[in-house]
């Protein structure tokens, strides 16, 4: 059976609800995950944080955040050109 993880944005002014991370292969995976899909819906205007991930009933790592991307020239865009984001997310394990 594979191993099912959750993982919650944290501290935060309001409190983020978990979700669990399908296809993840570990904590650092699902991790990634859900900090690109966060960028993602915020429009990139947070770029740091904390991210909380664990297995049910198993164990819990906290991850601190930071996010890099790079948005393309909006003026050298089209109407009929997808826009292309490219990025990095980098995670340091709590200790």
């Amino acid at each position: 059976m594979a191993k099912q993880y959750w993982a919650q944005i944290i501290e935060l002014d309001e409190e983020m609800t978990p979700a669990t991370i399908p296809g993840a292969t570990d904590h650092e995976d699902a991790a990634d995950s859900l900090v690109a899909d966060f960028v993602g819906a915020m429009g990139g205007e947070i770029t740091e944080g904390a991210v909380r991930v664990w297995v049910q009933g198993g164990v819990e790592k906290v991850y601190d955040w930071k996010a890099d991307f790079t948005m393309p020239d909006m003026d050298e865009m089209g109407d009929e050109d997808e826009m292309e984001v490219e990025g990095e997310i980098e995670l340091t394990e709590r200790v």
